[in-house]
């Protein structure tokens, strides 16, 4: 949600000028505030919103997107030492109560938390990427078993924000199901940038796709007229 992507020429992390927010509030007459940081975990999001909710209160809802970055494993260590357990930013589990938590914070203040599925990966890319860098791939392969367990172990964490939003009768962004939509004109590696992680400028053409078709077809407590302030990771 913060519109980054990877320079292919300069090899490193930039904003996009316009990641279509603008596009969102003039269509559909709400203000959005956006709150993510680049590279946030559920962990530090839920300090945010702590703080956001002491500070400020001014909006109807908040969009929570997290998982990208509490699904990631310290890659050189686990290319270092493939024979060791490695684990996650955020171990599924606490990755799934800390959202919960975040979800019911949200409402005790009276804010409707909206969810949003992630965006697929890439491993293919992903490990060509960590090659890139300079990484043991082969290690980092004999850890994973296949280079598709990055895919699946990220398909958990998203799997598990659909769930936790039908849990808690939140509304879903299912972004996830319209990159993997067959049907659709771009092909699906022109979606994901040469890191195999961060979505392209097409796709965050196709982000901005899923919340035109999510807002015409909601109403989440009057947002086709009242403002939303958006917080990310990924709020």
């Amino acid at each position: 949600m913060k519109g980054i992507v990877l320079d292919k020429k300069a090899r490193r992390y930039m904003p996009l000028p316009d990641i279509n927010f603008r596009k969102i509030e003039e269509k559909f007459a709400v203000r959005i505030f956006n709150r993510s940081r680049f590279g946030c975990t559920v962990t530090k999001g839920l300090a945010m919103l702590r703080k956001f909710l002491e500070k400020e209160q001014e909006c109807d809802c908040v969009l929570l997107e997290y998982g990208g970055n509490d699904c990631n494993f310290k890659w050189e260590e686990v290319a270092a030492h493939p024979d060791k357990e490695h684990k996650p930013a955020t171990e599924l589990p606490v990755f799934k109560d800390m959202l919960r938590e975040m979800v019911n914070l949200l409402k005790r203040y009276g804010i409707r938390p909206v969810m949003m599925t992630l965006p697929p990966v890439d491993a293919e890319k992903y490990l060509a990427f960590m090659a890139d860098k300079g990484l043991n791939t082969e290690n980092i392969l004999a850890w994973l078993g296949d280079a598709q367990m990055i895919y699946r172990y990220q398909e958990l964490y998203s799997a598990q924000v659909a769930a936790l939003a039908e849990e808690t009768g939140s509304p879903l962004v299912d972004v996830r199901r319209l990159f993997l939509d067959k049907t659709h004109p771009h092909p699906y590696k022109r979606l994901i940038c040469d890191d195999g992680i961060h979505p392209s400028a097409e796709g965050h053409e196709l982000i901005y796709q899923a919340f035109d078709q999510f807002m015409k077809q909601k109403d989440v407590n009057g947002v086709s007229t009242q403002p939303i302030n958006e917080s990310k990771t990924a709020v």
